[in-house]
């Protein structure tokens, strides 16, 4: 039996993979199919015909075995020229644009012109911020106005009914009172026909009166 490990392109990684799938001599290999060795690990569908071929072939390591070469008689070749090196003409890099020297009062306007754009920068976002907190302000209150004049408005709305109903009901009691004394007034006059109609009676003076002139 002939280790796998003999195989050629057959590394240790590879060995054990195909070692713990079941392929520990290369007899073993060589009876299995295309199908079975690409379910090794790091077998793919090109490695496992090269390792199927190898196997079935018996390569080990290097190329197989080749049959015997007949010796033909030595003959001398020339000497090969070596090609002469091409001389290669030093060309000289194309020279970089220097750029013009600044000097240090470029240098210190330059910073200060963008430290003046960053202060007009931060300036506008500072005034933006301002005109966005006073308008939210100003929305705000516009809208608490709003609530308390809606509010204001109802309440009113309630005290204009209620005064009504009570209005109502003054007027409701005045035409009962009104109604009660024509009524009694109706009363009394109808008394005052009846006792006409029946002569008055007498009173207690009267009657006193009456007395006194009978004993005389």
């Amino acid at each position: 039996m002939t280790s796998i490990s003999s195989l050629r392109g057959v590394g240790k990684a590879l060995e054990l993979a195909l070692t713990a799938a079941g392929f520990k001599t290369v007899e073993d290999i060589a009876g299995a199919t295309e199908e079975q060795l690409r379910q090794v690990p790091r077998v793919g569908a090109a490695r496992a015909k090269t390792l199927l071929a190898a196997a079935k072939s018996g390569a080990t390591g290097g190329t197989p075995p080749a049959a015997k070469r007949v010796r033909k008689p030595a003959t001398r070749k020339p000497a090969a020229r070596k090609p002469a090196a091409p001389a290669t003409a030093a060309r000289k890099a194309p020279a970089k644009a220097t750029k013009p020297a600044v000097s240090s009062d470029d240098t210190k306007a330059a910073a200060a012109k963008a430290k003046a754009q960053a202060a007009e920068k931060a300036r506008k976002e500072a005034e933006k911020a301002r005109k966005d907190e006073k308008a939210r302000k100003e929305a705000e209150k516009a809208k608490k106005k709003a609530k308390t004049k809606a509010k204001a408005e109802k309440a009113a709305k309630k005290i204009e009914e209620l005064e009504a109903k009570i209005q109502k009901a003054k007027e409701k009691a005045k035409s009962n009172a009104w109604a009660k004394k024509d009524k009694k007034a109706k009363s009394k006059d109808k008394d005052k026909d009846k006792d006409k109609s029946k002569g008055k009676p007498k009173d207690k003076k009267s009657k006193k009166k009456d007395k006194k002139k009978a004993k005389k």
